[in-house]
């Protein structure tokens, strides 16, 4: 997510599409905030965070 004059923030989001994932970040947006998709996440990497089905966290 980025808005004007603030850092970039980049969240961790367990989904089963990129479509439900920037779903369920865009309910953290106001107006004026992006959102994209900038990667992904290996199986391995996304067990070694922790991360669970449908959890989104700040990385």
């Amino acid at each position: 997510m980025r808005q004007k004059r603030e850092a970039t923030r980049v969240y961790a989001v367990v989904a089963t599409s990129a479509e439900a994932a920037l779903a369920q970040v865009a309910g953290l947006t106001v107006d004026g905030i992006e959102t994209e998709v900038v990667g992904t996440f290996s199986r391995d990497l996304t067990r070694s965070l922790g991360l669970k089905p449908s959890e989104m966290r700040l990385v």
